[in-house]
């Protein structure tokens, strides 16, 4: 079964999905859980194969990478399903955003590489959000913003994400 997880700030989840047939489990929660598990039945393999793709897709461009050796599923190109996260909305990459502050002096933009992992991830501060943008290098990635309500709060929240990708070994450029 395909394990996917996605580590990120405060998150860190897990999702899997397993295929048989005409229909597919998924498992999804937070890493060290059991998670919850749901079952969807479709009216042939070729249906839930189809959405099966889909929502791998969909994870991976929300970030979700595939773990433990598990064999990873062709998923064509699909577009990726809205977040509905109240505190930390996803928007359109910018051809070239700016910062407008805060972050000790404006944006940071650190790489991963390691076997075939090359991965980029860039903060900053705008007002009182925390902007993020990541994604594999060579791409535009996706961004991420954080509304924490204070200047002081944002400070804080870059503080922190920058520590936590350090310690996963990220490294500045």
């Amino acid at each position: 079964m395909p394990r996917y997880e996605f580590k990120e700030g405060a998150s860190s989840k897990f999702w899997q999905i397993d295929l048989d047939g005409s229909s597919f489990t998924t498992t999804y929660g937070k890493i060290g859980t059991d998670g919850t598990s749901t079952l969807k039945e479709y009216d042939s393999e070729e249906k839930a194969q189809k959405e099966y793709d889909k929502l791998i897709s969909e994870k991976t461009k929300k970030g979700y990478e595939l773990v433990g050796g598990a064999k990873a599923a062709k998923a064509p190109p699909a577009a990726p399903a809205p977040a509905a996260k109240p505190t930390a909305a996803k928007v359109k990459a910018p051809a070239a955003a700016a910062p407008s502050g805060g972050g000790g002096g404006g944006k940071r933009y650190f790489e991963f590489v390691e076997g075939s992992s090359s991965k980029f991830w860039e903060v900053w501060i705008e007002n009182d959000a925390v902007m993020t943008r990541y994604g594999r290098i060579g791409t535009d990635g996706q961004m991420t913003q954080k509304d924490e309500g204070s200047a002081a709060s944002a400070e804080k929240l870059f503080t922190k994400l920058v520590g936590e990708k350090t310690k996963k070994g990220y490294v500045e450029k």
